[in-house]
C-alpha cells in the first residue's frame, strides 16, 4: 500500500483567496485546527493588519484572539469556515484526502498540499476543483508508507529543496561547518567534492534560504505562544538567577 501526495494551487471565490489578491506579495498562511481556523500573517504592517482583521470581520467570522509572533500576527477565528463557505477542505475530505497545512494564499491563489490512498481519486479532485476556478498542479508523488510519519510531515520544511542543495547542507553538516568554532569552510568543502566554492555555495545559500523561509511560520507560531513556565534554580549565584531571567 502507498500514500499519494498531491500539491496543487487553486483559483476561485474562496474569501481567503480573495483577501490574498487584495494584498499582494503577502502569503498567508491557515492551519484548520479542531474546528477552528489559525491565519498567520507575516507583516506587522499596521494599515495592512487592519485592512485584514476588516475584511475577516466584515465576512462575518469572528475572531477569537489575536497574537503578536515575531514579524507576524496570528489570527485565530472561533469557528472554522467549512459550513459557511465554500471550502477547499469540502471538496477533498470526502474524496479520502487529508491536508497536510499549512494551506498558503498568495496573490489571488491558494496552494494545497494533501495526502490520500488512492490515485485515482486524484482525477475526481481536480475535476471538483477545475468546476470552481483555475487549478494547476504543482506536484504528485508517490510514497510508500515506511515514511510516515516523519517525511509526510516534513516534506512540507524541505520540498522545495533540490537534490544538490540537500547534499550541500548535509556535507556541511557532517564535515563540522555548523560547529561553533567551525570546523571547515567552504572553500574546502568544495574542493572535496570537486566543486567550485561560488558553485557550491550557491547551492548551500539557497538551501539555508529555503529551509529558514519553511521554517519562520512554525517559529512565529511557537514565538507566539505563551512563555514556558521556567524552572527556578536549586542553587546559582545573584548572577546565574539574573542571567536565566534575562534568557527567559
Amino acid at each position: 500500500m502507498t500514500l499519494w501526495e498531491i500539491s496543487f494551487r487553486a483559483q476561485y471565490d474562496y474569501p481567503f483567496i480573495a483577501m490574498s489578491a487584495r494584498h499582494p506579495g503577502l502569503p498567508i498562511s491557515m492551519w484548520c485546527l479542531f474546528n477552528r481556523e489559525l491565519l498567520q500573517v507575516p507583516t506587522r504592517d499596521a494599515a495592512t493588519l487592519e485592512s485584514i482583521e476588516r475584511e475577516i470581520r466584515k465576512a462575518g467570522r469572528v475572531i477569537d484572539r489575536w497574537e503578536e509572533g515575531g514579524d507576524a500576527r496570528i489570527f485565530m477565528l472561533q469557528k472554522c469556515t467549512c459550513g459557511t463557505t465554500d471550502s477547499p477542505w469540502n471538496v477533498w475530505e470526502p474524496l479520502d484526502f487529508v491536508d497536510a497545512p499549512p494551506a498558503v494564499y498568495k496573490d489571488g491563489w491558494g496552494y494545497f498540499r494533501v495526502i490520500g490512498f488512492d490515485e485515482s481519486k486524484t482525477r475526481d479532485l481536480f475535476r471538483e476543483m477545475n468546476a470552481r476556478g483555475p487549478t494547476e498542479l504543482i506536484r504528485k508523488r508517490e510514497l510508500t508508507l515506511s515514511v510516515l510519519p516523519s517525511s509526510v510531515w516534513v516534506n512540507s520544511l524541505f520540498a522545495e529543496l533540490t537534490g544538490k542543495q540537500i547534499d550541500s547542507v548535509l556535507k556541511a553538516h557532517r564535515y563540522g561547518y555548523y560547529t561553533s568554532p567551525r570546523q571547515i569552510t567552504t572553500e574546502n568543502i568544495a574542493k572535496g567534492l570537486g566543486l567550485s566554492r561560488s558553485t557550491y555555495e550557491e547551492h548551500l545559500r539557497k538551501a539555508e534560504n529555503r529551509i529558514m523561509g519553511a521554517l519562520i511560520p512554525y517559529m512565529q507560531l511557537f514565538a507566539s505562544g505563551e512563555k514556558r513556565v521556567e524552572k527556578m534554580p536549586d542553587k546559582g549565584t545573584a548572577l546565574d538567577i539574573a542571567e536565566a531571567s534575562a534568557q527567559g
